[in-house]
């Protein structure tokens, strides 16, 4: 039988710039859960350089706010 391994979640600090991989990684928000957001009209702000995308730790801590409300409305 397969087995996942467990997440690993790290705190996002306010003043840090993450990878968007690392700030989904870190926070353990899912790309669905991410989708679901841009849906409802939450949007992460992002940092573009070239075609690589950073996030604010001061940023995201609201953003994972506002995720929390969405899932509290459903």
């Amino acid at each position: 039988m397969a087995t996942q391994s467990p997440r690993r979640l790290a705190a996002i600090c306010p003043e840090r710039l993450y990878p968007l991989r690392a700030f989904q990684e870190a926070s353990g928000i899912g790309s669905t859960r991410m989708r679901e957001g841009r849906l409802a009209g939450i949007h992460l702000p992002t940092i573009d350089v070239g075609r690589r995308k950073f996030v604010r730790g001061s940023d995201g801590i609201p953003y994972i706010e506002a995720l929390a409300t969405l899932s509290a409305t459903r």
